[in-house]
């Protein structure tokens, strides 16, 4: 078995380790040896985590008990905002783990990804579920940046709610006037139509924008516990908008095929991006 060692792991100042990781959620009554199965998944989880100690951790599809477990893996320097994503806060959540070391949480919110935001909860725009995104503030202890930060995880079914879901981060985080990162679990690859809403909103996807010659492979992260397959689309990915006094540049990507013990922690892969804030 190739030994397994963190794609990324400790990032030092004044790099920013930002990653997205839909937990995929627990599914009652499979046998415990099934790939799918949490109680399978939840050391590889844990493991994958805790060694990658990212400054900034957006999760999908967390239930409370994967928060607390996930909570637990990180330690108490990591502070969580995480929220559900039916009405009260209940259910799948989708939210941030904070290195507190790093980062300062100086404002959060969930929205609804619909016409009328404030309503968590409802379902819009032909999805059948809820969907809903964390938006915070955070101060960056390191560079003294200000920066949104936003996590969600759009609809895979309903073509106009992943446009208008688009269409809405990018008025959300226009209107925080500040530099931003969005990591999600879009549903949607590269090349799709909403991908093409976040780009005309001054999105720029990080495997994009860093270095070709020290990224590797694109593979698709929706892999479903086999090995990835090169092409494949990402709907896995994190984004960044820059200001005209705060630009942003990207050290290094990667998208983690990590097997803690032989085991995928998810049927998705995570996917990391190393960024720079650049005042100017």
């Amino acid at each position: 078995m190739t030994a397994d060692v963190p794609v990324v792991g400790h990032v030092a100042p004044p790099g920013l380790h930002c990653m997205t990781f839909n937990v995929r959620r627990p599914v009652p009554h499979l046998r415990s040896g099934h790939p799918d199965s949490w109680v399978r998944r939840a050391p590889a989880a844990a493991t994958l985590v805790r060694s990658e100690t990212p400054h900034l951790l957006a999760v999908q599809e967390a239930v409370p008990t994967q928060v607390q477990h996930l909570g637990a893996a990180l330690g108490s320097r990591w502070h969580p905002v995480v929220t559900g994503r039916g009405p009260g806060g209940g259910g799948e959540g989708v939210g941030f783990f904070v290195d507190t070391e790093r980062l300062r949480v100086v404002s959060e919110r969930t929205i609804a990804l619909g016409p009328d935001p404030s309503r968590v909860g409802a379902r819009a725009w032909g999805a059948p579920f809820p969907r809903i995104a964390v938006v915070c503030e955070f101060d960056d202890l390191a560079t003294g940046v200000r920066f949104a930060g936003v996590a969600t995880h759009v609809d895979p079914f309903s073509r106009p709610a992943q446009t208008r879901s688009a269409e809405l981060i990018g008025r959300v985080v226009r209107e925080t006037g500040l530099p931003a990162v969005v990591l999600a679990d879009w549903n949607a690859g590269e090349r799709s139509a909403s991908a093409g809403v976040l780009a005309a909103a001054g999105f720029d996807d990080t495997w994009v924008l860093a270095d070709p010659a020290g990224r590797q492979v694109s593979v698709g992260t929706y892999a479903r516990y086999r090995a990835p397959c090169a092409g494949r689309p990402r709907i896995d990915r994190v984004l960044v908008r820059a200001t005209p006094s705060v630009g942003v540049a990207v050290d290094r990507v990667a998208i983690s095929a990590r097997r803690p013990a032989g085991i995928w922690p998810s049927d998705h892969l995570p996917v990391h991006a190393v960024l720079r804030w650049e005042p100017r």
